[in-house]
């Protein structure tokens, strides 16, 4: 090894000397060591490229990858690890790819988690929240996740909430934000509200664990019933990718919207203003007999069954009539619901006699449609739009401190006061600690601005945190716009969010709430699609090894486990000897199986710590961490770094004077091999980025292409063209992940000694003077034959390479008529006539024409018998070919 330097330090590596400069020399040393991946790492810290979406640029296309912003707790966990990573590979992929990329992040900065904290320390929730953004910033930086922090904000900023103000009232006035009594669900513990699904199976509150209690009180929710059935149909939207059981989810959630609810006004001074009835159809509300209701139900605060309400009635605002109220189990109530409108039948009034309910004989009065009924309870705010039974507005008041206030004043002159749009944002008090605004009189006391009365008092709910995130992947197309929530025009141009990642735990409500708000907002021009994410990338969750002792289910900490059969999956504990069971769990601290993520950072490097994350498995399965498959990682990274060093060192060793390439057929052999192997794995790689979002099956084909790489011969590694080409290849679709490493390795690929392609006016296309986030993704040259498969009835038959400039012109009708005339095809088809077809192409990766066929002949007068032998040998006919390979047929 040649010393460029007289202060090397000589280290010993598993029995091998090598030196490392303390001047920074890296390509002086042939070992990757730990210690050489966190220089390489402070030397590249602040030079990946340009993370910054440039609005004036219009002529690149726009690709908006968004992860869900996090809660800031002040520490990242690995679940916050592996979803940044991805979406930063994912956003690095898009710019090498030439795309305009916004990447950006923020805080979801309210909730109870930072009030309880503020009232421990006794110091206010800002100072904790903005403590920890600064914490966790800090760490998400030493990830070199390539957000563009000048969007950065967070939803406890005022200047965040004052739109978040802005939007209840566009809501508020459109009648879509609305208060009324509400049995709620009351946590005892936290003091506050929450919504059904914040409970468990078990009726306990999804946060204190305390038994959640039902209280009556006066409530704030947003009508997301009114877009039930765009909501349920917008899933239907061809433009949604990768959603998969996510639409399950969806759809259950909303469910099918076969009929419509209607607030019924009930007569008299009563606290409770309205009772809430479904139909599957509207003109029963112009039968309806008396309204019978679960003995659960609010309205019933004696607690009877089978009785008549007293007292409480039911206007029918479409015929004027008065309708009585019973308590009853006795009627089929729709899913969902504690109300059943009793229409006139046989039935309902033997019930009516029954519990004493006199009816009077109805008067025959002009027939309403339907269609009338339901324009009324729109025109009059109380219902009318498809819904399903058991879908209910959101319910979005808070009695806490920490969250949006609600811009409403109350006045006993003229009630409930939107509060004037040039007095937003509506400010919570700075120095209250622990204070829930209902009892801050200062702050709840204000004037009227209609009346101008001085005695009137601000709302003193506040927001659920969904409300801040359900339109916060706007505010970042226009993160500092102080004149309204974001540009109309950007919002056209950037909207949809094209890549959306998070977790399954937000499949449901936020993703349900988020999409409200984009209807809305559609409905209203102010965005070009009702869908907000175009494409879902759900990852899954990073899991723990997990030690609980099997005799009383205690968790223990591995430090004090003894694993007898790793495979078996035996352990006992140490001190007791007791059998333990190991299981792969959510980490957690109670259950002592978290890994810091800073601590592997520490020991392996950033970039180590991303690739881990990547590999073995797909981003949407669950990830069981163990220190296991460390060295499939760590030992390809050190691969490549010998691959670089024998690379410089060999081309070092030239002579250009006098040596010349060698002319012999195994050269041109070995450099044919390479230039198959980068645009094979290159295909390969790219369809996985692009298309399937399976990273950990990219790292497998860019691992491919390394061990391609290696077989070179050393004449090859000194004189290949295609050798240098396949290197560079390499370098490139490994930067989104391991950004660090490398711009390291292209560093030295681009300095070393007698390389081939030395200017970018070759057919390389490579940009030796720029980082290697200047490059472009690698293309694959137009003579290579890339994929197209034929499948017959969902079965791949047989293979057709196409050169890539040919293939990448391909159109559904062109590949059929290409099939259709190979001989082999021909054969497999037979006599069965072609039902139909289709065709999807990836370009420059592959492609894939199926065409459904009859499954059988049958000749007219057939019997059942001749049906079932031909049956019997199509099934055989299947078990044949996929005994065979498949057939490849090479096309010119």
């Amino acid at each position: 090894m040649r010393l460029l330097h007289t202060s090397l330090v000589g280290r010993w590596v598993k029995g091998r000397k090598y030196f490392c400069s303390t001047a920074g020399e890296l390509t002086t040393c042939r070992e990757l060591t730990p210690e050489m991946k966190h220089q390489l790492e402070r030397k590249w810290a602040n030079r990946l490229g340009d993370n910054r979406f440039d609005p004036t640029d219009t002529v690149k296309p726009k690709r908006y990858v968004l992860a869900m912003f996090p809660y800031p707790s002040g520490n990242l966990h690995m679940g916050h690890v592996r979803v940044y990573t991805i979406s930063d590979a994912m956003a690095r992929f898009y710019r090498l790819n030439g795309a305009n990329v916004l990447h950006p992040m923020g805080w979801d900065a309210f909730g109870l988690p930072a009030e309880n904290a503020a009232m421990q320390r006794r110091i206010p929730a800002d100072t904790w929240t903005h403590r920890n953004i600064g914490e966790m910033r800090k760490q998400l930086e030493m990830l070199a996740f390539s957000f563009d922090w000048e969007r950065e904000f967070a939803t406890c900023q005022p200047e965040y909430y004052r739109w978040t103000q802005q939007l209840f009232l566009q809501l508020y006035q459109d009648g879509l934000a609305y208060q009324r009594e509400a049995l709620v669900n009351w946590d005892p513990v936290d003091e506050t509200v929450l919504a059904d699904e914040q409970v468990d199976d078990n009726g306990c509150s999804w946060r204190s664990g305390a038994k959640v209690e039902k209280k009556l009180l006066r409530q704030w929710f947003v009508r997301t019933t009114a877009f039930a059935k765009p909501l349920l149909e917008g899933l239907n939207d061809p433009g949604l990718e990768d959603w998969k059981d996510i639409i399950k989810l969806q759809r259950h959630w909303i469910g099918e919207c076969e009929g419509y609810a209607f607030e019924l006004p009930l007569v008299g001074e009563q606290k409770v203003k309205s009772v809430s009835v479904w139909t599957s159809d509207a003109t029963e509300l112009e039968k309806a007999l008396f309204i019978a209701i679960h003995p659960t139900n609010l309205l019933n605060t004696a607690k009877h069954s089978d009785c008549l309400l007293e007292n409480v009635t039911v206007k029918n605002p479409f015929t004027g009539e008065l309708l009585s109220v019973i308590v009853t189990e006795a009627v089929p109530f729709p899913e969902g619901c504690e109300t059943y409108l009793a229409i006139d039948n046989e039935q309902n009034r033997l019930l009516a006699d029954k519990i004493g309910l006199k009816l009077m004989e109805r008067s025959t009065t002009k027939s309403i449609s339907g269609e009338e009924i339901v324009r009324q309870a729109r025109e009059q705010g109380i219902g009318g739009h498809p819904v399903s039974s058991k879908l209910r507005d959101w319910l979005i008041s808070r009695q806490r401190f920490w969250g949006t206030p609600i811009p409403i004043i109350h006045c006993p002159n003229c009630g409930p006061v939107a509060v004037p749009e040039k007095d937003l944002p509506v400010q919570l008090p700075s120095d209250s600690v622990g204070v829930p605004l209902a009892q801050n009189e200062q702050w709840l006391r204000v004037t009227c601005p209609s009346c101008q009365r001085p005695d009137c008092r601000r709302e003193s709910d506040t927001m659920d945190t969904f409300v801040d995130s359900s339109w916060y992947f706007l505010r970042f197309l226009d993160a500092h716009n102080r004149k309204e929530m974001f540009d109309r025009a950007l919002a056209h141009r950037l909207m949809p969010v094209d890549l959306y990642v998070g977790g399954k735990e937000h499949a449901v409500l936020h993703l349900y709430y988020a999409r409200f708000v984009a209807h809305y907002l559609h409905s209203k021009g102010l965005l070009p699609t009702s869908e907000p994410f175009k494409r879902l990338l759900v990852q899954g969750m990073v899991m723990g090894r997990s030690y609980r002792v099997a005799s009383n289910g205690k968790y223990i900490p591995p430090a004090e486990v003894e694993i007898v059969d790793e495979k078996a999956n035996k352990a006992v504990e140490r001190a007791t000897g007791e059998p333990v069971t190991m299981l792969w769990e959510k980490m957690s601290k109670s259950k002592h199986n978290g890994v810091d993520p800073l601590e592997v950072l520490r020991e392996h490097g950033c970039d180590a710590l991303r690739l881990i994350l990547l590999a073995d498995v797909a981003p949407t399965s669950h990830r069981n961490w163990s220190e296991a498959t460390f060295p499939g990682i760590l030992n390809w990274q050190k691969r490549l770094w010998l691959t670089m060093y024998d690379f410089r060192e060999l081309r070092a060793k030239i002579d250009p004077s006098s040596s010349q390439p060698p002319s012999s057929e195994a050269f041109s052999e070995h450099e044919h091999k390479l230039w198959d192997a980068r645009n094979y794995f290159t295909a390969g790689a790219t369809f996985n980025y692009r298309h399937s979002h399976q990273l950990s099956v990219g790292i497998s084909k860019m691992q491919g292409l390394t061990n391609a790489i290696r077989r070179a011969p050393p004449e090859v590694v000194a004189y290949g063209r295609q050798y240098e080409r396949a290197l560079a290849a390499q370098i490139i679709m490994l930067a989104p992940m391991a950004p660090h490493f490398a711009a390291e390795l292209w560093e030295q690929l681009a300095t070393a000694p007698h390389r081939l392609h030395q200017d970018a006016s070759n057919d390389s296309g490579l940009h030796w003077n720029g980082t290697v986030f200047d490059q472009r993704w690698p293309e694959i040259d137009e003579e290579f034959p890339l994929d197209l498969t034929f499948k017959i009835n969902g079965a791949e038959c047989c293979i057709l390479k196409i050169p890539a400039k040919r293939f990448n012109q391909l159109t559904h009708q062109e590949s059929l008529d290409l099939a259709l005339r190979q001989e082999p095809i021909v054969k497999l088809i037979g006599k069965r006539p072609l039902r139909t077809s289709d065709f999807t192409l990836y370009p420059s990766c592959e492609a894939i024409l199926n065409v459904d066929l009859d499954r059988a002949i049958v000749e007219p007068g057939d019997d059942d018998a001749q049906s079932a032998k031909a049956n019997k040998r199509e099934k055989k006919d299947k078990k044949a070919k996929k005994k065979k390979s498949l057939q490849v047929l090479h096309i010119g």
